[in-house]
């Protein structure tokens, strides 16, 4: 059951992500033209290309090809993989469950991410359903012309991911127990 958006967020070839409370051809006449030998504006705001939460395994390649674009100069990853312990009891695997407005949230938290910081395009997916240790649960990857841009939006993004998009984990220790861990 894949559960990708189809809430408006733009992605390759529609355009950037519209501030809210501004119309997309106000927003469009403010942009600059295209550089030299074609690429994104100079200064155009930043595009969520994809904003995620599925049930097939992720892909770093996917998001690092997602904002490898002609005006990125620094991207920024972060990839949250299944571990085998948490606070000092072993994790056997785990189960990530989202509410149907996770989907929702998340493209929401990538807006919000790329209109605020000064990046060129963020690519973002979670992962839901049954995992094995080892598996990766997120991928975020963000693009900007400079490094320091790419590894503090990246950073705002996982952190406002966990703390705002209604994702629970469900950990089964070795012993048998389990636990619930609210995202948000």
């Amino acid at each position: 059951m894949a559960v990708d958006g189809a809430s408006g967020v733009p992605g390759p070839g529609r355009g950037p992500v519209v501030p809210a409370g501004q119309d997309a051809p106000a927003a469009a006449a403010r942009q600059a033209p295209p550089p030299p030998g074609g690429g994104e504006p100079v200064g155009a705001p930043a595009r969520v290309i994809f904003a995620q939460v599925r049930d097939s395994p992720l892909s770093v390649d996917e998001c690092l090809a997602a904002v490898l674009l002609p005006d990125v100069g620094g991207i920024a990853l972060f990839v949250g993989s299944v571990r085998n312990h948490d606070d000092d009891r072993p994790v056997t695997d785990l189960a990530y469950e989202a509410h149907p407005r996770s989907v929702a949230e998340i493209e929401r938290v990538a807006a919000e991410v790329a209109a605020a910081e000064p990046v060129r395009a963020i690519a973002v997916t979670h992962r839901v359903g049954h995992l094995q240790v080892g598996e990766l649960a997120v991928v975020v990857a963000v693009g900007a012309a400079h490094r320091a841009e790419a590894f503090a939006a990246c950073r705002r993004l996982i952190d406002d991911i966990k703390a705002q998009v209604p994702i629970w984990k469900h950990q089964i220790f070795e012993d048998g127990s389990t636990e619930w861990v609210g995202a948000c």
